[in-house]
């Protein structure tokens, strides 16, 4: 794909900066190098490290994941607020996730990165990277395999939507004024000992369209939440669930893994009426 035909991803301008990059034996730290010198004076230190932080991270995943042979990197600014575009021509992010982890199809992949710990090469990476860049970020979005999930820190919600893209694509946004840390992004999910111990996942992305939510619906949310001491499951936006989702998680799968501690977020009447039933 042409340079200037992720241009228009952005902003439809002449970006600031852009560059294509060979991933073959790319070093992330290198494209963070030619990207910081982009920062105004005025960026504050919180805002650096959160976006050297987010840049590396999302760049090694294209080196390691995508099964790719080359990297777009677009920079814009509009005000305070930087956006950064890491874009790939792999396989996609949510098939690769889909092959891994013996998914039935992309859009069950979707709720896997608001998981952590869940990594499709376990001998180089911990699950760490996209889980706390989408926390760090005052947007998030990731696109691949037909589908785009938007994290909007500023509001504090979470978007599904259908994207036509090739590979997979990133979008980093961050104000250059910042004053929220990077280590606190991590001590809300971590322990007193530095483990992250806590996940979030997001119920509605589970369910990719569907009213109700079924028993191995259940089974594929809660796979690797076992890894974790806590885990906040987010019911915010799904309307009703079935009996079979509720019995599995609440009662099947806390009967098998009762040291983990469930708590319940944005969750409606109808939802807990199921969930009490259990």
């Amino acid at each position: 794909m042409l340079l200037s035909e992720w241009q228009v991803h952005i902003s439809g301008q002449q970006p600031l900066w852009s560059q294509v990059y060979s991933l073959l034996g790319l070093d992330e730290s290198h494209v963070w190098d030619d990207i910081k010198r982009l920062l105004p004076p005025t960026t504050t230190d919180q805002a650096r490290d959160t976006l050297g932080y987010a840049v590396t991270e999302m760049v090694n995943n294209a080196i390691d994941h995508s099964g790719g042979t080359i990297v777009v990197v677009v920079a814009s600014r509009q005000g305070t607020v930087m956006t950064i575009e890491v874009a790939d021509d792999g396989v996609g992010a949510f098939h690769r996730m889909k092959e891994v982890f013996g998914l039935p199809n992309e859009a069950a992949a979707v709720v896997e990165i608001t998981k952590g710990k869940r990594t499709t090469s376990p001998d180089k990476h911990s699950g760490e990277g996209i889980f706390f860049t989408s926390k760090a970020m005052d947007v998030f979005e990731l696109s691949a395999n037909g589908y785009t999930v938007i994290f909007d820190n500023t509001v504090g919600d979470v978007a599904l939507g259908q994207a036509s893209v090739s590979g997979t694509r990133v979008v980093l946004k961050l104000s250059l004024t910042t004053v929220y840390d990077l280590v606190e992004v991590f001590r809300a999910y971590t322990n007193e000992d530095g483990d992250f111990d806590q996940s979030t996942p997001r119920i509605e992305l589970v369910r990719a369209g569907r009213e109700f939510l079924s028993r191995s619906e259940a089974r594929r949310l809660a796979a690797g939440l076992e890894k974790f001491d806590r885990v906040v499951l987010d019911f915010t936006g799904v309307t009703m669930i079935g009996q079979g989702f509720a019995d599995e998680l609440f009662r099947v799968w806390h009967r098998e893994n009762p040291s983990v501690i469930l708590q319940l977020r944005g969750t409606n009447p109808a939802v807990d009426l199921m969930i009490s039933r259990v």
